[in-house]
């Protein structure tokens, strides 16, 4: 897989698969349908660097299910994004850039 060779991955499979046909196939299907996104040797010249799916993972239990979960809250779905947008600026520590236009505006 870290050098794009889907293909290849597919080939073993069908290679492997003796019985539980069906969830070969499922997993066929998978990588068939996202080969473009598993070029991971093109990423990795490119210097993305994360090519797999946990940092993703990572960052939607800190950003969105750590907050958004508590016991008794209730979200509307603009509410949702609104303290989905703050979460994002706290975490990437711009949080005073925020106070700081909001401090501004009360002024004006």
């Amino acid at each position: 897989m870290l050098d794009s060779n889907v293909d290849g991955v597919i080939d073993n499979i069908n290679m492997a698969k003796v019985s539980n046909t069906g969830a070969a196939n499922e997993l066929i299907s998978y990588y068939e349908s996202n080969k473009k996104r598993m070029d991971y040797k093109y990423y990795k010249t490119i210097g993305a660097g994360i090519i797999g799916s946990g940092a993703i993972e990572s960052v939607h239990r800190t950003l969105i299910q750590d907050r958004m979960k508590l016991s008794g809250q209730r979200w509307s779905l603009k509410g949702a994004q609104n303290m989905i947008n703050l979460k994002t600026v706290y975490l990437n520590e711009q949080w005073d850039n925020i106070t700081l236009l909001t401090k501004q505006k009360l002024a004006a």
